[in-house]
Order: structure tokens, then C-alpha cells, then sequence
């Protein structure tokens, strides 16, 4: 809970709120009242979870998550519980039953992804795991009070497959007031960060260096979600202009990133949320102040055609990136980053927290706040 960035930016809103706020999750590195999602690791437990993935009982898959989470724990805390808040699809039937012992509380799913599509591109994932998110989406997701997730593409779909009408939180970071665009100077250098992972092909970043002019370096900032993979990707950049930096906290990444001048993200569709990503990466460029350089992902590409803060190439080449690249100016290359700064507010946190006010007013939750607060 203490990496990602939506819970984080979810997390603040509650405190600004004036909500006393109790946490259950994997982890948790902080000082608010935490419970772990415990999990038992008896050799029993372990098989009878196979024979479930096995055989995909989907059902008994939820009650045995039940039986191992932290519902005993949360369900006996003595002060009632007005809002439960449950990221991804797994925490879904957690969050209906701690209702039971809470009657009163109100319910918000958020929906990070599609989650049924997942992995679609994964015969793994498929066989042991699309069946089980699609029942606890078609049984689940009825019985919250209010659905939100992260564009338009990922909200239609979900309407689409479960007639459900979701709110958009997009993933945007907070105002970053004290950035402006870093100066003009003799290397450009372009930075991509995120987890190390295989189906993203970072490798085809990599091998676009090879086909950029002596202006451009490559910095990448990865978190080594897959360390084989991870070096697998140092091995290959090895002689070429590329910097492999160390992650930095979530909460400090756009202020690090500043001083570079491109963003680059080449995510090629290889499944449904792959093809409608809107990521923290892409805001966290725009609040960063730089130009962006994507692929032609609808989500990303309808912003940076309107805004003209970066260039999209009409494929997922990188040869084709390396070429509309190759073409920019200087000059070019800081006036977009000249928009992302102008952007920058509009592309921010604060109007995720106008939505998030105006679902607690539908919900009758403000007035409850402002009525313990008239108490106190």
C-alpha cells in the first residue's frame, strides 16, 4: 500500500476529509492502524489452493480467501465503519462481507484495470484466473454503492460486460507548483520508469537508441518486479546510452524526472488493458514538465493530440519512434514541455478529489463527517 499511487493519493483525500482511516492490504509501511491480508502457508493450505486454481472452483476460491483474510479482525472493531474502499477485484468480496458486520457502511470499488482481461494475452492467466475475476465481477460489482476506474475505454467496458456505470479517477499525481521545464541543453535526455516487466517489451526501448542521433540519451528508472528480466535488459544496453537509474519513492518520481525532457512510452496492445492504458507514468511525465513520445494507445494518444505536448507515431516501431524523434528540433522539443507545464494543473490530482467529493456527498457521507466534526 505504501507504493502504489492512486491508494496513496486515496489515503490523503480521506485524511483531508477528516476520516479516521484503518488499512488491510499485503503491505504496509507507515503509522496508521494496519491489518495484513494474512495468508496461512501450511503445506495444507498450499495444496488446497492448487487443487482450487486446478480446478477452478471460483466460489470456494472466495470463501477460502475469506477464511484467510483479515475479515475476523476487521469485522470486530468496535467503532462502526462508514466507508469501505476496496482496490482490485480480490478485496471485492472482502469488502461485502465486512458490510455484514457493518451494516451502515458504504461501499466504492475501484477498478485499477479491466480485470477480467487482465492478462488475456496469457494462457496461465486464463486457465487458472479469468474465470474467478469474471464471476467476482458479475457477482460483486452490483452490490457496491459506487464504481470508479482509471479511462474511459476500461468504464465502457465495464459497462458493456456488467452494466455497471463507472466514475473515472484518473491517474493523475498532485500539483507539482514549483516545477517548470528544464533548461535547453546540448543532450536530450529521455527517461522511462516503471516496473521491469516482460510484456511490456522494455527491450524495444532499448533498441531504439540504436537508431537515434548522437543528441539523445536514454535514461531508464525501473522497479525490479522480474530481476531477471531486469539484468536480461542491462545486458542488452550494455555500450549503448543508456543509464539505468535507481527507483525513488512514488511521491517524489515527477519532481526526479524534471530534469530530463522526454517521456517515452512504447506499450504495445498485447492485451485489453495494454490497448486502453492511462497510466501514472503519463501524468507523472505531464506534472514533470516534459514533451512526451508515445505509441498510438487511444487513452494516452486523444491527450497529446489535444494538448500538443508530444508526439505519437502511428505504430508501435520503435524504428518509426527513432524517426519522429530524429526529426525534432530543440526548439520543438521545449515548446512541448512549455505545454506540460501550462497542463500541468489540469492534468492534476485536484479533480479526482472533486469527483471523490461529490460521490461522499451522494452518499451521505460529508454530512456525517460535518456532523462529528460539530461534535468534537
Amino acid at each position: 500500500m505504501h507504493s502504489d499511487p492512486r491508494v496513496l493519493r486515496q489515503i490523503a483525500f480521506f485524511e483531508k476529509q477528516g476520516f479516521e482511516i484503518i488499512l488491510s492490504g499485503l503491505e504496509y509501511n507507515g503509522d496508521k492502524l494496519f491489518f495484513p491480508l494474512a495468508k496461512s502457508k501450511s503445506p495444507f493450505f498450499r495444496a488446497l489452493k492448487l487443487f482450487i486454481l486446478v480446478t477452478r472452483l471460483t466460489r470456494i476460491r472466495v470463501l477460502e480467501f475469506l477464511r484467510h483474510s483479515s475479515l475476523k479482525d476487521l469485522s470486530s472493531q468496535p467503532q462502526a465503519i462508514d466507508l469501505i474502499l476496496a482496490n482490485d477485484a480480490e478485496t471485492w468480496p472482502l469488502a461485502i462481507e465486512l458490510k455484514k458486520s457493518h451494516p451502515l457502511a458504504k461501499v466504492i470499488f475501484d477498478a485499477h484495470e479491466q480485470y477480467a482481461k487482465e492478462f488475456s494475452d496469457m494462457f496461465v492467466w486464463k486457465w487458472f484466473h479469468k474465470r474467478f475475476v469474471n464471476f467476482v465481477c458479475e457477482n460483486y460489482i452490483p452490490k457496491a454503492d459506487k464504481f470508479i476506474t482509471v479511462c474511459d475505454g476500461i468504464a465502457q467496458d465495464y459497462a458493456k460486460e456488467y452494466g455497471v456505470e463507472a466514475q473515472l479517477i484518473l491517474n493523475t499525481p498532485d500539483f507539482e507548483s514549483d516545477l517548470v521545464p528544464s533548461p535547453e541543453k546540448e543532450k536530450i535526455q529521455i527517461i522511462h520508469h516503471g516496473i521491469a516487466n516482460r510484456s511490456r517489451k522494455i527491450e524495444k526501448m532499448i533498441n531504439l537508441i540504436d537508431h537515434l542521433d548522437f543528441r539523445f540519451e536514454l535514461k531508464l528508472m525501473l522497479v525490479p518486479s522480474d530481476p531477471a528480466y531486469l539484468k536480461q535488459l542491462k545486458e542488452m544496453a550494455k555500450g549503448k546510452k543508456i543509464e539505468f537509474l535507481d527507483p525513488v519513492p512514488t511521491q517524489e518520481i515527477s519532481a526526479f524526472i524534471n530534469r530530463f525532457d522526454i517521456g517515452l512510452f512504447i506499450l504495445e496492445p498485447v492485451n485489453f488493458n495494454y490497448a486502453n492504458a492511462l497510466p501514472n507514468k503519463f501524468f507523472e511525465f505531464i506534472q514533470a514538465r516534459l514533451a512526451i513520445a508515445i505509441g498510438p494507445s487511444p487513452e494516452m494518444k486523444k491527450i497529446v493530440e489535444a494538448e500538443k505536448n508530444g508526439i505519437v507515431t502511428q505504430s508501435f516501431d520503435e524504428l518509426e519512434m527513432a524517426r519522429n524523434l530524429n526529426a525534432l528540433s530543440i526548439e520543438e522539443i521545449q515548446e512541448m514541455k512549455e505545454v506540460s507545464h501550462r497542463i500541468a494543473w489540469k492534468y492534476s490530482n485536484h479533480r479526482n478529489e472533486k469527483v471523490m467529493e461529490s460521490m461522499l456527498h451522494d452518499l451521505g457521507l460529508l454530512q456525517i463527517q460535518a456532523a462529528a466534526e460539530s461534535v468534537n
